[in-house]
C-alpha cells in the first residue's frame, strides 16, 4: 500500500517540518504501507489569511492528479483547512482523507467534546466554520491557540530544542484553557502538533491529546483497505458527483490542468 501524505508546507522553508513527520509516520504505519510526504513550493506562507491560502489550493489538487496518475492507493492532505477537498473528491477515485475531519470524528469517538489548538487566532473562525461544515458545532467546546502570529518561528522548534520546549509548553497552556471549557479531547492543526507528539505529548490532566499526523496516516490505510476489498469508496452522488470524460478532456486543455483526463479504474468500470 501507498499513501501520498500532502502538506501544505515549503519543502525549501520547512525541510525541519518534512523530515520530522515523514519519520513520524515511518514508525507508525504498517511494515507493509509506504508513507511519502510531499510539502508544497510555497506553503503555509500566512495560510491563515484565505487569499494566501487559495494560491496554495490549486497545488493540493495538483499534486492530488499526480498521486493517483502514480498508482497511489490514497491521497491523505495533512492540512486542517481542508485544501481542495470536495474538488478532488470529484475527480479522484482513490480515497481523499483530510486531518481536520478525521480528527474530527474519532474526537467524538473518545470523548463527549473536543476543542482545537490552532497555530493563531485567526484561524478559529475558520475552523469553527469548517466543523460546523460536518454537523458536529455541538461537540466543540472552542478554538484556542499556542499564540504563534508569526508563522516562521514555530518551525525553528525543529532545530532549536528551546523553542520546542516553549511550543509544547503553549500547547499545554491551550489545552487547559480548552480543558476549562469542558473539552475531554484535544487536538491541534499545525506544527505544534508535530512538535509536541515527538516530546510525547499525549495527554494533559487525564484529557486525551490526538496524535494528529500519526490518526490520518492509520485512517488512510484504512480507507485504501476498504476501497481495495469492496472497490468503492467515495460516493458518486450529488456531492462528489464526477464531470464526465469529455468535460475533464475539455478542463484539461482549457486550464492546463495535467493528468486530468486519464482514464481510471473507476472509468473502465462505468465503461
Amino acid at each position: 500500500m501507498r499513501i501520498w501524505f500532502q502538506l501544505m508546507a515549503s519543502e525549501h522553508r520547512s525541510p525541519g517540518f518534512i523530515s520530522a513527520v515523514q519519520e513520524q509516520l515511518d514508525r507508525v504505519v504498517s511494515t507493509d504501507t509506504q508513507v511519502v510526504v510531499h510539502g508544497t513550493t510555497h506553503g503555509a506562507f500566512s495560510d491563515q489569511f484565505r487569499l494566501l491560502f487559495h494560491y496554495d489550493e490549486r497545488e493540493i489538487i495538483t499534486h492530488g492528479l499526480q498521486a493517483q496518475h502514480e498508482g497511489f492507493d490514497v491521497y491523505a492532505i495533512g492540512n486542517s483547512l481542508d485544501p481542495g477537498v470536495t474538488a478532488l473528491r470529484e475527480i479522484l477515485d482513490i480515497p481523499v482523507v483530510v486531518q481536520m475531519e478525521v480528527s474530527s470524528a474519532v474526537a467524538c469517538m473518545t470523548g463527549e467534546r473536543f476543542g482545537i489548538v490552532a497555530t493563531n487566532e485567526k484561524f478559529s473562525p475558520r475552523y469553527r466554520e469548517i466543523v460546523r461544515g460536518y454537523g458536529l458545532e455541538s461537540r466543540l467546546v472552542g478554538v484556542d491557540s499556542v499564540r504563534f502570529d508569526y508563522l516562521p518561528r514555530i518551525h525553528e522548534g525543529f532545530t532549536d530544542s528551546t523553542v520546542a520546549a516553549a511550543v509544547v509548553e503553549a500547547y499545554k497552556a491551550s489545552a487547559r484553557r480548552l480543558i476549562a471549557q469542558g473539552a475531554d479531547t484535544i487536538f491541534g492543526t499545525g506544527v505544534h502538533t508535530t512538535i509536541a507528539a515527538s516530546a510525547g505529548l499525549r495527554e494533559v490532566d487525564g484529557v486525551v491529546i490526538q496524535d494528529t499526523y500519526a490518526l490520518l496516516a492509520r485512517f488512510a490505510e484504512t480507507a485504501a483497505a476498504i476501497r481495495a476489498y469492496t472497490g468503492h469508496w467515495t460516493s458518486r452522488g450529488p456531492l462528489y458527483a464526477k464531470p464526465s470524460p469529455e468535460v475533464l478532456a475539455r478542463a484539461e486543455q482549457m486550464y492546463d490542468i495535467p493528468f486530468l483526463s486519464v482514464p481510471t479504474r473507476e472509468d473502465a468500470v462505468q465503461e
